[in-house]
């Protein structure tokens, strides 16, 4: 998933932050079993795996922030 978003956030001029799960207990209770998830603020994107298409689709139906 990481080469996927790392390739689409370069053509938007966006960038990653990769976090940790077991920082924040209410994180790692949420997404143990779910990892990698993708997260824009607090709305989740993807989890496990997306394409290049898919996840630009998911991006422009995100709320802005």
């Amino acid at each position: 998933m990481r080469t996927v978003v790392l390739r689409v956030l370069a053509e938007a001029g966006g960038s990653l932050v990769e976090r940790d799960i077991r920082d924040d207990p209410e994180t790692e209770r949420r997404y143990l079993l779910e990892i990698p998830v993708l997260l824009l603020g607090d709305t989740e994107i993807a989890r496990h795996r997306v394409t290049e298409a898919g996840l630009r689709r998911r991006l422009a139906r995100s709320p802005p922030g």
